[in-house]
């Protein structure tokens, strides 16, 4: 009795089609043959995934289950005569070799690593864009041969052995048909040219490590442990291509008395219950540096004076956030005689409705 297609990719009748394909790809890659598989299971693998994931004989297969026939049966095809679409089997062949099956190719752009670099700024600094030399070492382009590995004057020749292509193809018989596999032209090593006089200067390699200094330029309000990117500013790959990018990593210091909440500034005011009832004026230090602020009398502990504009810039966009003071009233633990006095009398006063 031949084996149920749901059983065979393990999924059930209710399985959608991108579930099927991936049930498939799993067990293509697992039962492969050429990866010490089992080349019958792969057979069946593939014979249930050509049915079911085809809506037409996926319906005539719910409907009439195992007696299911397939179309151009006994027509010389290796899987019971299902018409077999190649292209899955070309994506697995890609993943598995990293080269190409049936003429599908995958290519690969030269690109150059990228590198990091921290900056640590100060809590006020972070508010003002900052342009800052970094120094570092890093792969750069041969000024010498201008990146191509071969000494200024002389020829760069196609490779004789892959004719420029970089890869070697190979094709093989198989159940499955004829598949042609791809590898790395081991005479350029996937280059496709050949250099006879290799550079006086970087021996080749198009490119050398030097020290380098670099201006960077912070945007204001920047947080700490926030990343920028610099595209283009990473090292280069050899004999050409595209270079990495820089990541700056900025670091900041936290300032005594000033406190960051998103693009807010949080800060404490001390005063007495005496200046918060009569009400009065104090220093506060901001981003941009040290003002009075005035504290209307009957503050009460606690309450919040807000500072429209006093915060950090937003990134990417217009205005600054705000600085939000909270009072704190502080109580005297110790009274001379005459304070002990004087507040004796206003509580007195108040007990008799003078104050309300």
């Amino acid at each position: 009795m031949a084996a149920d297609f749901y059983e065979t990719l393990g999924v059930d009748r209710n399985a959608t089609t991108d579930d099927i394909k991936r049930a498939y790809r799993k067990l293509a890659h697992q039962h492969h043959p050429d990866r010490g598989g089992d080349e019958e299971k792969f057979k069946q693998v593939n014979e249930a995934y050509q049915v079911l994931s085809d809506e037409q004989k996926r319906s005539q297969y719910d409907r009439f289950g195992q007696t299911f026939e397939q179309a151009g049966a006994g027509g010389g095809n290796p899987f019971g005569g299902v018409n077999v679409d190649f292209s899955d089997i070309g994506d697995i062949f890609n993943d598995f070799f990293g080269g190409r099956a049936g003429g599908r190719t995958r290519s690969a752009v030269r690109r150059g690593a990228d590198i990091e670099i921290d900056i640590t700024l100060s809590f006020i600094e972070s508010a003002r864009e900052q342009k800052r030399d970094v120094r570092h070492r890093l792969y750069v382009a041969c000024e010498h041969c201008h990146a191509s590995g071969a000494e200024p004057g002389t020829a760069i020749t196609t490779c004789p052995t892959c004719q420029g292509r970089g890869q070697v193809t190979t094709t093989r018989q198989t159940v499955f048909g004829v598949f042609a596999q791809s590898a790395v032209c081991p005479e350029c090593h996937g280059e496709g040219k050949l250099i006879k006089t290799p550079c006086t200067v970087c021996h080749r390699h198009g490119r050398l490590k030097q020290e380098r200094t670099l201006e960077v330029t912070i945007p204001a309000g920047i947080a700490d442990g926030q990343t920028l990117r610099i595209t283009g500013k990473g090292e280069v790959p050899e004999r050409g291509g595209t270079a990495g990018d820089l990541f700056v990593n900025v670091h900041v210091r936290p300032e005594p008395g000033l406190q960051r909440q998103g693009d807010d500034v949080r800060s404490t005011a001390s005063i007495s219950f005496i200046d918060a009832s009569l009400g009065t004026a104090v220093p506060i230090k901001t981003l941009d540096g040290q003002e009075h602020v005035s504290i209307p009398a009957g503050t009460q502990p606690g309450e919040s004076i807000t500072l429209r504009n006093k915060g950090f810039p937003h990134l990417g966009r217009s205005g600054r956030g705000d600085q939000v003071v909270t009072v704190q009233v502080t109580i005297p633990k110790k009274l001379s005689r005459q304070q002990k006095k004087l507040l004796e009398d206003f509580r007195g006063a108040k007990k008799k409705g003078i104050f309300f």
